[in-house]
């Protein structure tokens, strides 16, 4: 386990506010979230599985919990840095 690795110790189902709180300005890796919808970011609650200081760090739990099978995923839970980019037509 590298110095930025920290995993989640127990198995606790979180809203997206809570993660957010709990875990601020990190990349958390999410199992089994229980999606309002396939369009936009928004569930009810998800297991936070490892929480990471660097992105590259969340990779080894990715791909641990897609050899399970499981529906993951990696989030930013801090603000958004840099320019959006934009669409022009």
């Amino acid at each position: 386990m590298s110095a930025n690795e920290v995993r989640a110790t127990e198995a606790v189902r979180l809203t997206w506010d809570e993660i957010r709180k709990r875990f601020p300005d990190e990349w958390v890796v999410l199992v089994d979230a229980d999606w309002v919808n396939d369009t936009d970011f928004e569930f009810g609650s998800a297991e936070v599985i490892a929480h990471h200081k660097h992105r590259r760090d969340a990779s080894p739990d990715v791909k641990a919990a897609r050899a399970q099978d499981r529906d993951v995923g990696c989030f930013w839970t801090g603000a958004i840095r840099g320019t959006l980019p934009r669409l022009f037509l």
